[in-house]
C-alpha cells in the first residue's frame, strides 16, 4: 500500500477564564505500510494524552471487527497542524474514525469533511449524545469555517451524534445530519457499510 493522507478538521471546547472556547484544530492523518501501530507527532509542543491514544487503539478495535481493511499491515500517523496542541478528548472519533477508514479503503472525502462525535468504550460504536450547549458551539465554529473558507458552497453536511441537542435555525449554511454509529458515520460519508459477519451495530467491540 502507497502512503496516503488527509487533513481531518476536530473542533474542541475549551475552558478559558471560565468562559467556553471553541475553536477548529487542523489534524493531518495518514495511513502507510506498517503493523498496525499508532504514531503521534510530538513536535513543535504538541502533546496526546494516554487517554486519546488509548481511544484511538479503541477506534483501531472498531474498525478490524467491522471492515475487511489492511488494518494490521498499515500504520496510522497523527499530526496537529499547529503548535502546543494537546489532543486529550474523544469529540474526535467519528472524524478520525471516518478518515481512517476512508484512507484504508482508498475512498475520498468530501470537501469539506465536517463531524465531531464521541463514541464510548463502553458502548462499542455506538455515539453519545452530544449536550446542546457544546454542539451549539462547535457547530457555530463549523459555520464560521465554511463561510470564510467555503464561502459559495451552499449548505455543507455536518455529521453528529442522533439524539444531540441543537438548534439548527441560525446554522444557514449547514446541513446537520445526526448519525447513531460510528459505521453509520461512515455508510453515510463514504458509502460504505460494515462486513456482514460483524457485531451488530451500537456493541460488542470493546477499546
Amino acid at each position: 500500500m502507497l502512503p496516503a493522507s488527509t487533513q481531518v478538521l476536530l473542533f474542541t471546547q475549551a475552558d478559558v477564564g471560565g468562559h467556553a472556547l471553541f475553536r477548529v484544530v487542523p489534524v493531518e492523518v495518514s495511513v502507510g505500510p506498517g503493523k498496525g501501530r499508532l504514531w503521534t507527532d510530538v513536535s513543535r509542543g504538541n502533546a496526546f494524552t494516554p487517554a486519546w491514544q488509548d481511544h484511538a487503539r479503541h477506534l483501531s478495535a472498531v474498525g478490524r471487527a467491522r471492515y475487511a481493511l489492511p488494518w494490521e499491515q498499515t500504520d496510522l500517523h497523527v499530526s496537529p497542524r499547529g503548535r502546543n496542541v494537546t489532543l486529550d478528548g474523544r469529540s474526535a472519533s467519528l472524524p478520525l474514525f471516518v478518515a481512517w477508514v476512508a484512507l484504508l479503503g482508498g475512498l475520498p472525502l468530501p470537501s469539506p469533511f465536517l463531524g465531531t462525535g464521541v463514541a464510548l468504550e463502553a458502548h462499542g460504536e455506538k455515539l453519545a449524545p452530544a449536550p446542546r450547549e457544546f454542539l451549539q458551539g462547535k457547530l457555530g465554529v463549523a459555520q464560521s469555517y465554511v463561510k470564510q473558507v467555503f464561502p459559495g458552497a451552499g449548505k455543507v453536511a455536518v455529521f453528529v451524534p442522533e439524539g444531540s441537542g441543537f438548534d439548527a435555525a441560525p446554522l444557514t449554511a449547514l446541513d446537520v445530519r445526526p448519525v447513531p454509529t460510528l459505521t453509520k458515520a461512515v455508510e453515510a460519508v463514504l458509502g460504505l457499510k460494515p462486513r456482514p459477519d460483524g457485531p451488530d451495530a451500537g456493541g460488542g467491540v470493546g477499546g
